[in-house]
Formats: C-alpha cells, structure tokens, sequence
C-alpha cells in the first residue's frame, strides 16, 4: 500500500533572508522561492506539499523577480513595450511569466507606448529635431509602426524649429564662402531630421557677410590655397589650380578673378 505522502515534499525547514526564502525537504533538492511567493501561501515546517504547489511557487517566484526587475529599470527610464521584454528576455526568457509583469505594469499605468511616443515626440520638439529625425528615434526606442504612423508633425512646426537653428549653424559655419554655407547649413538641416523644402526655405533666410568680409574670406582661403599649390605649378596651371579650389570653396567666377589678376603669369 502506497504512503500518503508519495509524491509529496515534506518541509524540513524554512529559512527567510532578506531578499528571498529557502525550502529544505525531507529526501529532495532546496527550493529557493521569492517573499512574495513565500507570502501567497501558508507554509511550516512538517508541512506536505506537492510537484505542482512548488512549481506554482517558482511561477510566482519568477513572476516577482522579474516584477522587481522590470520597476528598477521604469524607475530610472521610460521604456516601450518592446524595448521592456527584451530587457525581461535577457534576464530571464519565462515567457509566462514576461506576459504577467506586462500585464501587471499595463494595468498600474506604467507601461504605455502611446504616452511614451508622445513624451519622446515633446523631447525632440525641444531639441528642434526634424521629424525624420523624431520618427527615426521613436521606431529606434521601439514604438510600433502602427503609433509612429499616426504622429503628426505640422509644417508650421517643422519651419519654426529649423529656423531656431539657423543662427547657430550660421555661427558655425560662418568661415566658409556664402554659397558653401549654404550647402553646409543645408546638409546640417537634413541631417537634423528635416524636409528637403523646409531646409530649403530656412537656407534662404541665411544672411550674406558685408561684402568687405566676404572679401577677406576670399582672400584668405586664396592666400592659402596659393601657398599650397605655387611650389609645385606655376602660369595657368597654378591659375587653374587656384580657380578650381576657390570655386569648390562656394566662391564665383566673378569674386574669383579679381583676386587671380594680381597673379604674375610669366607663361600664360
């Protein structure tokens, strides 16, 4: 006749520590469980208790390690659906228990991509990120297609952030030729995340220096360029040479020549 506790694992003792409790059983293997598990159900010493009631412990035990884990990274930094199971993942690929943390965080409010989108979309606004910029970031912090796909990006918006950066990335730029700028603040436009004709219509709102300075750019990037190609040319090529780096420079033939004229060709 069979004993009333086959199958069964008799509690020799308990032990809580601070962060989690110990099951020691007659004739099997600890178990180590979480306070949340130890806590959701009555547990003593001499105490029997079946394969399936420990498995249950372990569930809730993973269920609450992962919990615990999931609030210390929320605390620190908002995350999306996505972004917040491969975290989980990493840690422990349960995915019962994943889905319960999910679940759990969804209901508390405190996993919500919709809310999350809207945030990151207010933090680039700030930064005047442009909105190729803006969705870029939103799919890389893992917002489903299906939101980023409805984020609304208006152009009077978009003009007035570019615009906000124009004077800086005049400031920035302001060593080059007038046409170089342009194609420089252009570029920086776009990279920023912006729209080919808002970059173009901000670049139009850019400011030529006074004509003296131009000029003094001019002849300083002359001076230099001179400098690195009269050892080795000299007569039209040299000419060729300068006129041809000044004009990569942003520079026109017009600006150019009155520069080149006081140049000694003895062979052209």
């Amino acid at each position: 006749m069979p004993s009333v506790n086959a199958g069964k694992y008799l509690i020799k003792s308990i032990k809580v520590y601070k962060d989690h409790v110990t099951l020691s059983f007659v004739k099997h293997d600890k178990v180590q469980i979480s306070k949340e598990a130890y806590l959701s159900s009555y547990l003593y010493e001499g105490k029997s208790i079946s394969k399936k009631d420990i498995d249950k412990l372990l569930e809730i035990t993973a269920l609450s390690t992962l919990l615990n884990y999931a609030l210390s990274l929320i605390s620190k930094k908002h995350y999306s659906e996505r972004k917040l199971i491969e975290k989980l993942k990493a840690k422990d690929n349960n995915k019962t228990a994943i889905n319960g943390v999910v679940s759990k965080l969804k209901e508390n409010n405190l996993l919500d991509d919709k809310a999350l989108m809207e945030d990151l979309i207010a933090w680039d606004d700030e930064r005047n990120f442009g909105h190729n910029k803006i969705i870029k970031h939103l799919k890389d912090q893992g917002i489903p297609d299906n939101l980023v796909v409805k984020a609304h990006f208006p152009v009077s918006n978009e003009l007035k952030k570019a615009k906000a950066l124009l004077p800086k990335l005049d400031k920035k730029y302001a060593k080059y030729a007038f046409e170089s700028k342009k194609k420089h603040i252009f570029n920086a436009l776009i990279a920023q995340g912006y729209e080919i004709e808002v970059a173009k219509q901000v670049v139009g709102l850019a400011k030529k220096d006074q004509p003296k300075k131009e000029k003094e750019k001019l002849m300083n990037d002359f001076l230099k360029i001179k400098h690195r190609y009269e050892n080795k040319y000299e007569g039209y090529e040299l000419k060729k040479r300068i006129y041809a780096a000044l004009v990569n420079k942003g520079y026109k033939y017009n600006e150019i020549k009155t520069v080149l004229e006081d140049i000694d060709y003895e062979n052209d």
